[in-house]
């Protein structure tokens, strides 16, 4: 489990998490972190994983192994992706070439080009097979789906959808919610540095007979005239 009470931060004067409070159980599950651009979920991302450790509050979680997923290239361009297997295996310990190779064989790729020589579309889904190649407790994945094409986000949220460990966890940053409705089995929404909700997908979306998209922007719109 990984629970967070009262956690706050900010850098110098600025506020950028407000006395967050969320508990996430052990399970194999897709939790949605929703909310707007600068609402502060690369923030909570790096408290999670443990690159910012002066905050205020408390965070009780046991020892799990972990991936984050930036959302900015982390694979040099100029490594082939022969070279990438081979360095990957080196430098992380959970790194499963085994798997990797299983979703890069569909792709039918040169292993021989250069990451540089890809489209946009196709680096965003081998830094995506990268990082769930490896074996982990927990993968967070910080906004895998901003600015990609219609195309590449359907090919994105498949391999996604088809990715399942036991007892592992995945926590996927965005703000683009629609047609989100059957990835994820729960959402977070957050807003302003603050967590608003924390709720089962299907059953809220049963609830109110809405999609996940309509209740996130109905939940931040409410925050924000509250």
């Amino acid at each position: 489990m990984i629970k967070l009470q009262n956690v706050s931060f900010g850098f110098e004067k600025k506020e950028i998490l407000k006395n967050i409070s969320l508990e996430i159980e052990q399970n194999d599950k897709i939790i949605g972190l929703l909310g707007p651009n600068g609402a502060g979920k690369t923030t909570l991302f790096n408290i999670i994983a443990d690159y910012y450790q002066k905050y205020e509050g408390y965070i009780n979680k046991r020892e799990f192994t972990h991936f984050l997923l930036p959302d900015r290239e982390y694979i040099p361009g100029n490594l082939t992706i022969n070279k990438c297997l081979r360095d990957f295996k080196k430098i992380y310990a959970h790194f499963n070439e085994t798997r990797a190779l299983n979703m890069l064989e569909k792709l039918d790729l040169d292993f021989n080009k250069r990451i540089s020589s890809f489209s946009k579309g196709m680096k965003e889904q081998l830094h995506l097979i990268f990082a769930l190649a490896q074996d982990v407790d927990l993968y967070i994945f910080d906004e895998p789906l901003a600015a990609v094409d219609p195309v590449t986000r359907d090919i994105l949220i498949d391999l996604i959808r088809n990715w399942r460990r036991k007892n592992s966890i995945a926590i996927i940053s965005t703000h683009l919610v629609q047609d989100m409705d059957n990835l994820f089995d729960e959402y977070i929404i957050i807003n302003n540095g603050k967590i608003l909700s924390h709720e089962k997908t299907k059953e809220v979306i049963q609830t109110q007979s809405k999609s996940l998209n309509d209740i996130y922007k109905e939940s931040v719109k409410n925050a924000n005239d509250y």
